[in-house]
Order: C-alpha cells, then sequence, then structure tokens
C-alpha cells in the first residue's frame, strides 16, 4: 500500500513494519497505536513509541521498505523495553516483564495437531482450504447442496478472523447480507448458513447438540474450539514470535531456524481465497488488517534471513530469499539492494545492474520515486566494476 509520506507518520504507523513485528501492536496491546485513528495522535503524546518517532524523524513511512538501517539496534532495544511497559510480570529471566503469547506456549502441541489424522486444519494463508483429518472440504460439504457456499466460507472466516473477540449476529448479517433489508429474512438466512457451518466441520452433530467448534454467547458468535485444531497463519505467527525472542536471547542460529519455518508457511496473503466482497469491506475491515500484518511479517522474515546467509557467504541462498520477499512487496528497495550485492559478491555483474533497473522501475511505479542515494551509489559501484 502506497503511503503519503507528507502526512504524519503516526497515522501511518500500524500498517508500517514498525508495528507489524510488534506483538502488542498484532495482539491488540500497543497503548499507543490501537484505537480510532482520530486517536492517535493524542495516545502517542501519552505513551510515545520510540520506533514511531524514530520512523517520523526520518519521514518513513515502513521501516523494512523505507530505511536504509532496517534492521536496526533501535528495534532490538525498543523491543524489550516495550514488554517491560506493557507486559505483565514473568519469571522468564532471559525477558524480563515478558509473557509469551498461549500460541508460543501450545507451540509444540499446535505442531503436533498438523499431523494427528482427526485434526481440523484450515489454510488461511493463500488459498482458502479446510480439512477434517485427510479429508479436505470441498463445496458439497460446505453447504450439502442446498446452502450459499461462498457466505458460509466467509462466515467461517470472518469468525476465524475475530477469533476470540467474537462477531455480533448483527455484523454477521451485516457483511454476508448488506443488501438485506428485512431483519427476519437476514436472521433466517444467517441461521441456516451457520446450521451449514457446523455440519461441514462435524458431519455427525446430532440436532440440538453444541457444536465442537462454534460458540455462541447471547447474540455474539465465537469460533472457539473444543477438539484438535491446527490454523497455519496462528502457526505462522507463532513462529514468527519465537524467532523474535531467541534474537533477543542472543541465539541467532535458532532465530534463524523459526525465521524458516515462518517463510515455509506462507503461502499467500491472508484469506485470499475469499471473495473480496467479504475480506474488504471497509465496515468489516479485520481481514484487511490481518493480511497487512502477516504479510509484514513475512517480509521481515525474508529479510532476515536473506541478510544471515548473505553474512555467511551463502548468495544464492540469500538472492532467493530476497527475491521471495520482493515476490509479495515488488518495490522492496532493500531486498533490491541485497540482491545486487549478492550478484556483486559472485561477479554477476550484468545481472546486477539489471536488478537496479528492475529496483528503479519498481520504485517509479508503486512509489513514485527515485531510488535512494544507497541504492544509487551501489549501482556505480557496480558500473565501475563492470
Amino acid at each position: 500500500m502506497r503511503v503519503d509520506l507528507c502526512e504524519p507518520v503516526i497515522k501511518t504507523a500500524p500498517c508500517g513494519m514498525s508495528c507489524a513485528i510488534c506483538r502488542f501492536y498484532i495482539y491488540g496491546q500497543c497503548q499507543c497505536c490501537v484505537g480510532e485513528d482520530s486517536d492517535l495522535l493524542d495516545k502517542a503524546a501519552c505513551n510515545p513509541c520510540p520506533v514511531v518517532e524514530c520512523a517520523s524523524s526520518r519521514n518513513i513511512a515502513f521501516c523494512a521498505r523505507d530505511c536504509l538501517d532496517f534492521p536496526c539496534p533501535l528495534l532490538e532495544r525498543t523491543i524489550p523495553y516495550r514488554w517491560s511497559r506493557l507486559a505483565p510480570p514473568s519469571s522468564d529471566a532471559s525477558l524480563p516483564g515478558w509473557r509469551p503469547s498461549n500460541l508460543w506456549q501450545n507451540l509444540a502441541n499446535h505442531e503436533d495437531a498438523s499431523q494427528d489424522n482427526e485434526t481440523l486444519r484450515v489454510f488461511c494463508l493463500g488459498q482458502f482450504r479446510v480439512f477434517r483429518g485427510s479429508v479436505e472440504l470441498q463445496d458439497y460439504h460446505w453447504s450439502n447442496g442446498k446452502g450459499p457456499t461462498q457466505k458460509i466460507k466467509a462466515l467461517f472466516a470472518f469468525l476465524l478472523c475475530k477469533r476470540d473477540q467474537g462477531a455480533r449476529k448483527e455484523e454477521l448479517t451485516d457483511l454476508l447480507w448488506p443488501q438485506q433489508t428485512d431483519p427476519k429474512r437476514a436472521s433466517s438466512s444467517f441461521h441456516q448458513a451457520l446450521f451449514h457451518l457446523r455440519r461441514a466441520l462435524e458431519p455427525d452433530l446430532k440436532v440440538g447438540a453444541a457444536s465442537s467448534y462454534i460458540r455462541c454467547q447471547g447474540d455474539h458468535y465465537f469460533f472457539s474450539p473444543l477438539k484438535p485444531c491446527w490454523i497455519d497463519a496462528e502457526l505462522f505467527t507463532a513462529y514468527a514470535e519465537r524467532a523474535q525472542a531467541l534474537e533477543l536471547g542472543g541465539d541467532p542460529d535458532a532465530a534463524i531456524s523459526y525465521w524458516s519455518k515462518t517463510i515455509a508457511l506462507y503461502g499467500g496473503d491472508y484469506m485470499a481465497g475469499i471473495d473480496l466482497k467479504y475480506t474488504q469491506c471497509h465496515l468489516h475491515d479485520c481481514c484487511i488488517s490481518h493480511c497487512r500484518k502477516l504479510r509484514q511479517l513475512y517480509l521481515a522474515a525474508s529479510m532476515t534471513v536473506a541478510r544471515y546467509r548473505f553474512d555467511l557467504g551463502q548468495c544464492d541462498l540469500a538472492v532467493g530469499y530476497a527475491r521471495q520477499a520482493l515476490s509479495v512487496e515488488p518495490a522492496l528497495e532493500t531486498a533490491h539492494r541485497l540482491v545486487m550485492q549478492c550478484l556483486l559478491e559472485i561477479g554477476h555483474l550484468d545481472s546486477a545492474i539489471c536488478q537496479y533497473r528492475t529496483c528503479k522501475a519498481e520504485l517509479a511505479w508503486h512509489e513514485n520515486r527515485m531510488p535512494s542515494e544507497q541504492t544509487r551509489m551501489l549501482y556505480q559501484r557496480l558500473l565501475e566494476n563492470h
């Protein structure tokens, strides 16, 4: 997403890397940036974030994309600083004041669940796919030939996205039947879709029995599984959390292992297989928000592993990871520059020069700007050695 850098950066920061890699923003615990946009400046004034302040002073909207120094020591210093301010006390001596999320605590169980034939497995990254054990749900599973298949999938996707927060019945009917003005008909359509969703997840569910996955409390509906459940987006986030903590704990090799697992799980944008009219509705934008956060986490993982491989002299591997990042964000200048550096190291000067031209074209198309001075200096170095 292109951001006008003339706008105050604090307004755009929640979409940027400075927030997207912060576990407090991801889980809605950030006291600085969460809430309505109109409140952001007031919140920041009361509880400033050093990373956002740095981005603002440099006129940067996305740390990983726009900052020549990313990842910088400020991020390493700031993350535990924010943990100590925002998180409850913990007995973890290596990370004072920080408590791992439930995802991290149950990481081993979550990994084991992917191999369990009784587990409900949900793929949210890329094409939306759901498996009951080894059986992938097809259209006839979702609706039994009698219901609106796409709406049933969208209902499930939205409940997955809202997770513990849940969603009101009115919110769900507005999302799925926005043109329906008769509340009774909208309610009837919703309960029919909910019935088919419960049956799709549990074909043997008896009439009147409580679902093991979909819970109702008042007028709120939740995805709250009582049976084993594996969700790729949750494991993706857990791997990224673990990698960040290992980096802070001074174990970069182990961190790279988890960053690599993070990358391997990313099959594409969050809920890409669900109709855009449901996932990009401006009234229900939680899918958009999740998509941006997970995409930025993927870029952080790809670039971290790429730099690690480059530092080890494994230029071919570094190029591969940097190009994976470029496949998601074509205007990621730091990735273009790393590819150029790798190609220079292995003597492929023509390819490195072509990479600069690609970088220049992508930046002009997506961001209407020229490459940075650091990238242009690297290009001049390529020309001198050519």
